[in-house]
């Protein structure tokens, strides 16, 4: 009992000293001032970045659920204040908090305009920059409150004439380094390694698929220290002399020298539509279930194409927008993590919107997306070079079906838009309907499917497919009375594989229809139209990284313009018919060890090419 008294006297002993430590010491009050107001600070801005796409509540729990992670940082940069002394230290703190309101309200105005924020990257590549192109003046009055607190904290300041006479100390600025260095380990060990986290993909250090989820654990400050190290690392560093020679060997090797056949040049002076369909598998070209075609339209027009039966999804370490990166660059993908996602600063010379925008085309890219999402504007518009972009709030998103805004509004809007484009055109867009996990409304099934099928992944993949391919054919039909088709030609593709490539131990169980649709063969579709073509099948083993010389080439494309920066192949004029996939699989027949060898090294080649911005930084000969 006595020993407890004596800690309750010791206890509020040291509470009322630091009261009066508090109330008697300015430095003190400005010291504990800066601290709490920039953590404030950081609160409200994680708050109103997730307020984008949450309620108040829901955004602010989720911003407190990181502070521990922002109060490192803060403390981290205040520490470096110990090794100033007299009225340096007051003024470095007075001018990081301010440093720090400045760089919140522009991070705020600039994801207000692009759903991203402002990065060293943005000065070293100005075509990162805006990408939107929409006004980055867009204050609200709640952006006051990162102004206020210094305008009250510098009129405390001198209206009180305070004198600091604080002394320069290694040791405070020492325990301060261990302090915040240690919050911020506990919390890389927690969030990132041992996955705590009720946030399932909070990472401090990891890309998330959109910029305001990568924020969210690591915080502004240690957002931007990471930025700026990569983007700095990434601008100074250059191809080796060895990796220059693996890819210059490379390609060479890749590129055939074949006399131009009746292909060349097929579609010359059209405009061009790719319509990247989700999850669209080969497979379901023409075939029924339940007595009914699942994508009858598409299934007619391949026959009135080029129809393409031997394309692998290679999408490697992401799935749709590297299928964007694929058939944009013809550069094999990374497999560790989203190439379009964490390269968006690259640049690709001979990029598959250049080379129309070189022929006098207008190019464009439309995602029913925010900007940002996945780094699609900055990928399209700075890597591939594309003059416009259109993202969701250029639609009027009036019906939701499946992962986003409705196939049905989103392709009607997509066609009246076209009207209004000068030609010839170059534009590309994803639909979104049949975007996993397939749970497609009541309303929108029409094949009528057993009640077990129709529950169950497959019987929703189907039913998708089916709606998004009645979609497709009102768009063609819009094209056509609008007087653009028969001047068009329709690319159009899977990104990648649906049902199989997710749902696989979801539905192999299953017994359906003498289970003709099982095998997962890794294939999507292509399908090159335009009206009155001489249709043919093309049986060459390919991948999305051969659409770019493949199109070019129908284009009538010199092979001068692209087959330096290719890693793909002309599928319909080629000796060769091998392609690889995701795991370095081998898809068709190979010819000759030191053919196997070269497909085997695409990955390889392609990460390099890559990782050192090549094409952009080093002339291939």
């Amino acid at each position: 009992m006595k020993n407890w008294k004596m800690f309750n006297i010791k206890f509020v002993n040291s509470v009322t000293n630091m009261k009066n430590k508090f109330k008697n010491n300015p430095y003190t009050q400005l010291r504990y001032i800066t601290i709490f107001d920039m953590f404030l600070k950081n609160i409200l801005f994680m708050t109103l970045i997730h307020m984008a796409s949450d309620n108040l509540s829901t955004s602010l729990i989720k911003s407190l659920a990181f502070s521990v992670v922002y109060l490192g940082f803060i403390l981290l940069l205040y520490s470096f204040g110990y090794m100033l002394s007299n009225k340096k230290q007051p003024i470095f703190y007075i001018l990081i908090n301010t440093l720090l309101s400045v760089l919140l309200i522009s991070d705020l105005w600039y994801f207000r305009a692009n759903r991203d924020f402002l990065g060293i990257r943005n000065i070293l590549i100005k075509g990162t920059f805006n990408p939107s192109g929409l006004s980055l003046i867009n204050p609200q009055i709640i952006d006051l409150i990162f102004l206020i607190d210094i305008i009250l904290i510098i009129r405390w300041f001198y209206i009180n004439r305070i004198s600091f006479t604080q002394k320069r100390s290694i040791q405070k600025l020492i325990l301060g380094l261990i302090s915040s260095i240690s919050i911020i380990v506990g919390s890389v060990l927690c969030i990132d390694i041992l996955k705590l986290s009720s946030y399932s993909t909070a990472s401090i250090s990891i890309t998330q698929w959109n910029p305001a989820e990568t924020i969210a654990a690591s915080g502004p400050i240690s957002y931007h220290l990471q930025e700026a190290s990569k983007s700095i690392e990434r601008f100074i560093s250059k191809p080796s002399t060895n990796d220059v020679a693996e890819i210059e060997n490379w390609i060479n090797y890749n590129k055939e020298n074949l006399s131009d056949n009746e292909y060349k040049g097929l579609f010359k002076g059209k405009n061009v539509i790719f319509l990247q369909i989700e999850s669209l598998e080969n497979f379901i070209i023409g075939k029924k279930t339940n007595d009914k075609e699942i994508a009858p339209f598409l299934t007619k027009i391949s026959q009135q194409s080029l129809y393409f039966t031997n394309i692998y999804e290679q999408n490697n370490g992401g799935d749709s927008i590297d299928c964007d990166f694929l058939i944009n660059s013809s550069t094999f993908t990374l497999g560790n993590q989203i190439t379009g996602l964490n390269y968006g600063e690259n640049i690709y010379p001979n990029s598959l919107p250049r080379l129309f925008e070189n022929l006098g085309y207008k190019t464009i890219t439309s995602h029913a997306e925010n900007y940002a999402a996945f780094n699609w504007s900055e990928l399209h518009k700075n890597a591939f070079g594309v003059n416009t972009l259109w993202s969701l709030n250029d639609y009027n998103n009036d019906e939701a079906v499946g992962y986003g805004i409705s196939d049905r509004t989103f392709l009607n809007q997509f066609s009246e838009k076209l009207k209004n484009v000068k030609q010839p055109f170059f534009s590309q867009s994803p639909t979104l309907s049949s975007h996993g996990p397939f749970e497609i409304g009541k309303q929108y099934r029409e094949l009528g499917l057993p009640k077990e099928i129709d529950e169950s992944k497959l019987g929703g993949y189907f039913e998708s497919i089916h709606y998004t391919d009645a979609q497709i054919k009102m768009f063609f039909e819009k094209l056509d009375q609008a007087g653009i088709l028969n001047n068009t030609v329709v690319v159009m593709y899977g990104d990648h594989t649906g049902v199989h490539k997710y749902y696989n131990n979801e539905i192999k169980d299953l017994n359906y229809e003498g289970n003709w649709w099982k095998e997962y063969d890794h294939k999507i579709p292509l399908i090159i139209y335009t009206p009155n073509m001489k249709p043919a099948i093309i049986k060459a083993s390919g991948g999305q990284s051969d659409f770019l010389p493949t199109i070019a080439y129908l284009m009538g494309i010199d092979k001068s313009e692209y087959e330096n920066t290719s890693m793909g192949r002309v599928l319909v004029n080629t000796n060769r018919n091998l392609t690889i996939i995701k795991s370095n699989e081998i898809q068709g027949t190979v010819q000759s060890p030191e053919e196997e060898q070269h497909v085997l090294n695409s990955y390889v080649i392609g990460q390099k090419i890559i990782k050192d911005n090549f094409f952009a930084k080093y002339k291939p000969n």
